[in-house]
């Protein structure tokens, strides 16, 4: 099995500590940290540092999100909204 690279835009779950089970984008990696964001509790502008041992990667890809973010848009509630028809779909 391949395993998969985490990628600025990617969805991942959080796998332990205490927010074991939220949903994240990706927006940035520093080495083996990624920087993640949820548009609600962590937003693009402070985004959360977390152990890439410490997720899942999911299928799911938003990289227009980031990018547009980058640009100097205010896409948190744009990544909360993917993030909640992600969980969606999910259950």
């Amino acid at each position: 099995m391949k395993v998969q690279e985490p990628e600025k835009g990617g969805a991942c779950i959080s796998v332990a500590g205490r927010d074991k089970g939220r949903l994240y984008l990706i927006a940035g990696t520093e080495g083996n940290v990624l920087l993640l964001c949820d548009g609600k509790y962590r937003l693009l502008q402070n985004p959360k540092r977390k152990n890439r041992a410490h997720v899942r990667l999911l299928p799911a890809f938003y990289p227009q999100l980031i990018g547009r973010a980058e640009e100097g848009k205010d896409e948190n509630s744009n990544i909360r909204a993917a993030l909640l028809q992600l969980a969606a779909s999910r259950n």
